[in-house]
């Protein structure tokens, strides 16, 4: 083969890079952020999951990217194992639209046209939306134009000699044909680029679909392990994800290698009715390859997908949780999430969720003491107090990580947000550890006891701070403004009652009643820091609280 049709070759293929690369980022750009968050919110039953896999990768068309997406918001906790691997089966879908667009040779033939109203569009639009839409056609004319370039550069290798004898190799060594694509599209981290490849070879008639067929499982195991590389630095659950997508693409495979005549023959006969029967169309080998590679996908997920479940299992089993101890840190924060601000975002609140649990059971257990010390529980607030500022610091590090060059206006606020959430919590655990428990310990020290009444109102004004820090907590995981107005509703009770209840502590001071006497001091101090307490709380939510407008 000349060496200026290898530089054609090339140069055709470095065009379908380049419009795959456009097309990718053309929508990763304008959308990227917002089809995260739509497969987080969308998940909730198998088929949903598949459904979300095949929509958002349809308009990715990057089953890889979409994948690694699916391995960051399982590593978050954002995902169940079972939601994870049922939208990889659906991303398996949603990839297939390119290659069979490019299959088409109408289409293919239009790619510079395609090109230059991509490219204007993308330049003399004023709109983001147009513009991203401009960038998605300058990324497939791009596509079709290096197809075109790489069609004709293979044409003269159906004047070889020993183009058959490759052929012949090909057909008897199908296993070969397997390997090579499945490398190669691990290399590249695009099973679009080995089949956009086969299907020039199609257009110039240098390629069989017998011999192609092989190298179509290839690109389809060899795509996974994109998502491997992107999880080696997950925690269990972000490997589970992509072990499985690469298990069950490998278990397809298993079953149709056996059967790869069969399996030719009969994809022949359905390729036959569709194109032929259906639309009425010319079967050629181009839309053999493109139809093979939709349909093997099609059918990964009707085999796996009614035993996801059970593959959830054996995934499980293949991949344990460690038993051994850890250090104690964050779970939910994944470096890989800080390109996509909602979801750290989503990371940070289930973070703070874990420190909000932590200072609720810490302050259930200060009550306990303050009415009977007990040593044992006074150090595990205080180890409980450690979590909280780890946690803290964890956050801290994390949001101090983002860009906030490139984050908007919302976005530079709900950090903001979160960053006072954080404080705030670290506040009230100290809070507890520090001033509860130096409370307590005086008065054990003293031998001190409350009066009946005045233990009963402490008792109130805890179960009152209890329920805000509940309320809190589910602010912060949900962001509801609803839960937010009802704190703000709350603090006006909130401080009335207080007042109340140091006015009877007053009254009982003013009758002489021995318990108040001695505890008035520890009482009131008391009283005052779960004010702080609640105060602490009520900044956490004020972000989600309206303004009022006039």
């Amino acid at each position: 083969m000349p060496s200026s049709h290898i530089l054609q070759f090339i140069a055709g293929l470095a065009f379908f890079f380049l419009g795959l690369y456009s097309t990718h980022e053309g929508l990763e750009t304008y959308a990227g952020d917002r089809f995260k968050s739509m497969i987080a919110r969308t998940t909730r039953g198998r088929f949903r999951c598949l459904l979300t896999g095949i929509g958002v990768t349809f308009f990715l068309q990057s089953s890889s990217a979409v994948t690694v997406m699916t391995v960051a918001l399982a590593s978050s906790g954002l995902l169940t194992l079972e939601q994870a691997m049922s939208v990889a089966l659906g991303a398996g879908i949603g990839t297939t639209f390119v290659v069979l667009l490019i299959s088409v040779r109408a289409i293919v033939d239009y790619g510079v046209v395609i090109l230059v109203s991509g490219l204007l569009l993308r330049f003399l639009a004023d709109r983001k939306v147009v513009r991203a839409i401009g960038e998605i056609l300058f990324g497939l004319g791009f596509i079709f134009l290096g197809l075109n370039v790489m069609a004709q550069a293979t044409i003269p290798l159906k004047t070889y000699p020993w183009i058959p004898t490759i052929f012949e190799f090909m057909y008897h060594y199908p296993l070969a044909n397997f390997v090579i694509a499945a490398v190669v599209t691990a290399l590249v981290h695009s099973s679009g680029v080995v089949l956009g490849i086969l299907v020039s070879l199609a257009y110039s008639g240098s390629i069989t679909f017998e011999s192609a067929f092989p190298m179509v499982l290839g690109a389809n195991v060899g795509t996974a392990f994109t998502a491997i590389t992107a999880a080696i630095k997950s925690n269990v659950e972000g490997k589970r994800v992509a072990w499985a997508n690469l298990i069950l693409r490998v278990g397809a495979v298993i079953v149709i290698a056996p059967f790869i005549p069969f399996c030719v023959s009969l994809l022949h006969q359905l390729h036959l009715l569709v194109v032929e029967g259906m639309m009425g169309w010319t079967l050629t080998v181009n839309a053999e390859i493109a139809l093979s590679h939709f349909f093997f996908n099609v059918f990964v997920a009707l085999i796996f997908l009614p035993f996801i479940s059970f593959g959830e299992k054996l995934v499980c089993w293949f991949i344990p949780q460690k038993l051994e101890n850890q250090p104690f840190g964050p779970k939910y924060l994944d470096p890989s999430s800080l390109a996509t601000p909602s979801l750290a975002f989503a990371q940070i609140s289930r973070e703070l969720v874990r420190m909000a649990d932590i200072a609720l059971g810490m302050l259930r257990d200060s009550l306990m003491v303050l009415k009977k010390y007990n040593l044992d529980i006074e150090d595990d607030i205080s180890s409980r107090d450690h979590k909280v500022d780890v946690l803290y610091k964890a956050i801290k590090l994390y949001l101090a990580k983002l860009s906030f060059s490139k984050l908007d206006e919302k976005e530079v606020a709900i950090s903001l947000h979160l960053m006072n959430a954080a404080n705030e919590l670290e506040n009230i655990g100290d809070t507890i550890e520090r001033e509860l428990m130096r409370l307590a310990r005086v008065k054990w020290s003293k031998n001190l006891e409350f009066s009946k009444t005045g233990w009963l109102e402490i008792c109130e004004m805890y179960k009152a701070t209890e329920d805000m820090l509940v309320l809190a907590t589910a602010c912060l995981s949900s962001f509801n403004e609803e839960l937010a107005l009802q704190i703000k509703h709350h603090e006006q009770f909130y401080n009335e009652r207080m007042d109340q209840l140091k006015k009877t502590h007053l009254f009982r001071l003013h009758d002489g009643l021995k318990e108040t006497l001695d505890t008035s001091s520890i009482h009131l101090e008391l009283m005052s820091f779960l004010r702080q307490i609640h105060l602490s709380l009520l900044s956490m939510v004020e972000y989600l609280i309206p303004e009022k407008k006039g």
